[in-house]
């Protein structure tokens, strides 16, 4: 039956029309239980013409049941497509929980993959009901997944109860709360509707008095409204002297109706809502203990409570709606409860339903019980199963006598799953009359992962100051957040003595830290390059490394990094990327954005963009603030070089608000090292554009920072040359002098190619600025001699371009166009298009004929597109580009029709030859 919503459907369809159109919509639909949601989406659906839809809903018995609610989308186990096929899959032996599972980014990415596919020849729609009850990696895999449908035939519709008490993820509620998502709060029904509904159920006409008194004394509920009908005789709503029943709830309504049911029937009920929403009519009857389980089905199916499925291992029975399941589960007395449960859990068919049944069947706390789970919990930790560990922990506390010290192990595990809002809850449960240092360290490392670094730093510290027996690993835990804060601060010394505290204090766990990166990256910023190389020279490749050794590999491909030896640290980056699925969040995080800064440095310029777009990406859906700065500002660098100002302003705003310069919780909170990578960035954009007074305002923050290590080491953030540049183009020589000395001293000091060219252009520079010519043309030499061994064609093509400028402006115009014509020729290849026009305008004063250039054709194209067509010209499926960018194949297909149409071509063969002959 179904009345009234004229409106909402109306707006359903309108979304609906614009998918077909080719643009994804969201829509959320919000409304208390019993308000309709569903009859509603089902109504929409059934007038909107499609066969495609795929729907599933969210199980308040299985919210802790890792990618349920996934699979229910399509039908099971059995009913997965290929690409999720894993999901399905058994977990290994000897494991329990979600062990084996993808990670939700990486089934994220799968099923991006699958909507691609069905959206194919009719429009998708993808339903999620009840997503106030769905999994938790089934949510961040759909977010993960709804972020990168851009122009795809997709509208999906969300139904919850409401949307401002979703937990998470943050990613998920950006979604909800954005402008371009379409939200439907659902109210009551009006009197009209009732009347409608009244006279839809067989009822006849009612009185616009008796459906007013229906409104009022239901609030319009349909479900309240329907139960109410099915109650109370038509002829009692008008008798203004015969009050109304007072309201029922619609668990009472369900109660009713178990009650009619034979003894053996209200059993099976009862245990069926121990189970879950659904479970085999078999494993049902050995929990309730009914001889004739069938007979028992088929009465509770009469009275309306239970409804009967069939799979290929026999006959389901579920509840038709999750509030019935609700009514009886909460109906059933304690004792009986914990028996059914006690029953249940010697039925279950995994581990983990096993534990959740024993869980239900304690009446109080167990610390036999609890300590099962927390060595399954810390086992799980172990092998970078965090979600799943977490909660563990967090039932091992709950029955735990002192529930403080598990409640912390369980806040870190979510930090480490990326569920900060979750873990942040948990910290608020924490009891004052917790240990002091069991509450700093919970407290410490949240504030660490939100970007309160002194907050962290305060509550750290008392951690380590007061932590409990050494086997706990408190200490060692604590002393390692330190570390990292240490290293967020600047102070890579400190970082590099924190770390070796914690692998040398009693329960040091090397596989939820990152010791040894923040103990060689302490060293690398501090100057101590080569000691801290000497200690990495015997780690294996990232294939066969261990989890502590791939600790080891991002600290070692950061230190050659700084060192200039870009092969050696793109191979130990690109590596440790492909082999850390089982590293936390925020290390895979940590990995994919320090491998697009060596990119970036490399000239690896697609590449850089996509891992530090992803790793931008990851940052702000799974809430890292203390690594969002960072991430946006090194996403920010290419998109700056190559002229894409609106997606660079947004990354450097994102950088800048989360913690950079201006940032209530940057610099002034000691986050030096956000400061110092957002300031870089508004320079680099700043200096991309050609504005010097910007260039200079952008890092006025920095020259407040006094011997940090992260801002004055060479090769860490790049950003005095960009200040020196932009002095002497303001013509504020004195001021250049300063800062190039120290330029200059810290250049000798390390003796480092890159550092060294850096330093000898500036000086070049400022020479020309001051007509000393062959100071000038001798600094401008050694840059060329020193850039030549750094491999850093950014900064060749920078120094080309600032020769080049130096010579012609004396005449040597043959010279200069040769410096010129190399630089034009990187900057090219780069894409970097406002340096490339400086090169131009360069050349044409020049006034000498030139050679034809061969200009790249891909210049023509967005970032976007020419990440696309490069990877067609290498052979690849549009489905094969579109995983290796994690993007629909709808989006492939979009950028790939307007490189088509930029470049004149209509075939992928006249791609491939268009983009490949300039370069034979």
């Amino acid at each position: 039956m179904f009345v009234g919503r004229d409106h909402e459907l109306e707006c359903l369809g309108e979304e609906f029309r614009r998918t077909r159109a080719g643009l994804p919509r969201l829509v959320v639909v919000e409304g208390a239980a019993g308000m309709g949601k569903t009859t509603l989406v089902h109504r929409f659906l059934g007038t909107c013409g499609t066969p495609n839809v795929l729907f599933t809903d969210g199980d308040e018995g299985e919210t802790l049941l890792a990618y349920g609610t996934l699979i229910r989308l399509f039908g099971g186990p059995a009913g997965l497509p290929p690409q999720l096929a894993a999901l399905g899959a058994p977990a290994p032996a000897g494991a329990d929980g979600p062990d084996g599972l993808p990670d939700p980014l990486a089934a994220g990415a799968a099923l991006l993959d699958v909507l691609s596919e069905r959206q194919l020849t009719e429009p998708l729609c993808l339903i999620v009901d009840d997503v106030h009850w769905a999994d938790a990696p089934t949510l961040r895999a759909l977010t993960f997944c709804l972020r990168r449908l851009r122009v795809d035939r997709v509208l999906t519709i969300l139904m919850l109860r409401d949307a401002a008490l979703l937990p998470g993820p943050e990613g998920l509620l950006r979604l909800i709360a954005a402008d371009s998502t379409r939200r439907l709060r659902l109210s009551g029904l009006r009197a009209p509707d009732v009347e409608a509904m009244v006279s839809g159920l067989g009822g006849g006409a009612v009185s616009q008095r008796a459906a007013a008194r229906l409104v009022a004394h239901t609030e319009g509920v349909p479900l309240h409204l329907r139960a109410l009908l099915e109650e109370v005789p038509l002829n009692a709503l008008d008798d203004l002297a015969q009050p109304l029943p007072a309201p029922r709830s619609y668990a009472m309504l369900v109660l009713a109706k178990v009650a009619r049911c034979a003894p053996a029937v209200r059993e099976l009920v009862s245990a069926v809502s121990v189970l879950g929403l659904s479970c085999p009519l078999h494993l049902a009857a050995r929990v309730a203990g009914v001889d004739a389980p069938l007979q028992a089905l088929e009465q509770a199916v009469s009275e309306g409570v239970l409804l009967e499925r069939s799979s290929s291992r026999g006959p389901v029975a579920a509840f038709a709606h999750p509030l019935i399941r609700t009514a009886v589960y909460r109906d059933l007395g304690p004792a009986h409860r914990s028996a059914l449960h006690a029953r249940a859990a010697l039925v279950a068919e995994s581990e983990q339903a096993r534990l959740r049944h024993r869980i239900g069947a304690v009446a109080g706390p167990s610390p036999e019980l609890a300590a099962e789970l927390a060595e399954l919990g810390r086992a799980q930790v172990r092998l970078g199963s965090f979600g799943s560990a977490a909660e563990h922990l967090k039932a091992a506390a709950e029955l735990s006598g002192d529930p403080a010290p598990l409640a912390a192990e369980a806040v870190e595990a979510l930090l480490l799953d990326g569920r900060v809002e979750e873990a942040a809850a948990l910290t608020a449960a924490l009891p004052e009359r917790a240990h002091p240092a069991v509450r700093g360290y919970a407290l410490g490392h949240l504030a660490m992962v939100r970007g309160q670094v002194e907050e962290a730093r305060a509550q750290l510290s008392t951690a380590w100051d007061r932590a409990g027996p050494p086997e706990s690993g408190l200490a060692a835990r604590a002393a390692q957040q330190l570390a990292m804060l240490y290293l967020v601060r600047g102070e890579g010394r400190q970082a590099a003595r924190w770390a070796d505290r914690a692998r040398s204090s009693p329960g040091y766990r090397f596989s939820i830290d990152y010791n040894r990166y923040t103990q060689l990256n302490g060293l690398g910023i501090s100057g101590e390059i080569e000691a801290a190389l000497a200690a990495t020279a015997n780690l294996p490749s990232p294939a066969t490394a261990s989890i502590a050794e791939l600790d080891a590999l991002l600290g070692r491909g950061l230190l050659r990094m700084y060192s200039d030896d870009l092969p050696g640290g793109l191979a130990d980056l690109s590596g440790t990327v492909a082999a850390c699925g089982e590293r936390s969040v925020p290390f895979r995080m940590l990995a994919m954005a320090m491998l697009g800064q060596i990119e970036y440095r490399a000239g690896r310029w697609e590449d850089a963009a996509l891992h530090t777009e992803t790793a931008a990406s990851v940052a702000d859906d799974a809430d890292q603030r203390w690594l969002s700065p960072v991430c946006h500002a090194l996403a920010a660098l290419v998109p700056a070089a190559r002229g894409d100002w609106p997606l660079a302003e947004a990354h450097v705003r994102a950088a800048v608000a989360n913690g950079g310069a201006g940032a209530g919780n940057g610099a002034g909170d000691g986050a030096v090292a956000s400061l110092a990578h957002a300031c870089s960035a508004a320079a680099h954009l700043a200096a991309a554009r050609g504005d010097h007074a910007r260039t200079v305002e952008a890092l006025e923050p920095l020259l407040a920072v006094k011997l940090h290590d992260i801002v004055y080491e060479p090769g860490v953030v790049q950003w005095l040359d960009l200040l020196v540049d932009a002095l002497i183009g303001l013509g504020e020589l004195d001021r250049a002098e300063d800062r190039l000395v120290e330029v200059e001293r810290l250049a000798g000091q390390r003796g480092r190619r890159s550092a060294l060219a850096t330093a000898a252009r500036c000086r070049g520079a400022l020479h020309a600025a001051r007509h000393e010519v062959e100071p000038a043309d001798a600094a401008f030499t050694t840059a060329l001699a020193h850039s030549g061994l750094a491999g850093l064609p950014f900064d060749e093509a920078r120094l080309r371009l600032a020769y080049g400028r130096f010579l012609r402006r004396l005449g040597r115009r043959r010279q200069a166009q040769s410096q010129l014509e190399l630089g034009l020729g990187l900057f090219t290849r780069l894409g970097a298009v406002p340096y490339t026009d400086r090169c131009e305008r360069e050349l044409s004063a020049c006034g000498l004929p030139r050679a034809e250039s061969g200009a790249s054709p891909l210049l023509r194209l967005t970032p976007q597109e020419q990440a696309v067509a490069r990877l067609v010209a290498t052979g690849m499926t549009n489905r094969q580009v579109a995983r290796e960018l994690v993007l629909s194949v709808k989006t492939i297909e979009y950028h790939l029709g307007n490189a088509y149409a930029k470049l004149g071509v209509s075939s992928r063969v006249a791609l491939t030859t268009k983009i490949r002959a300039p370069m034979d």
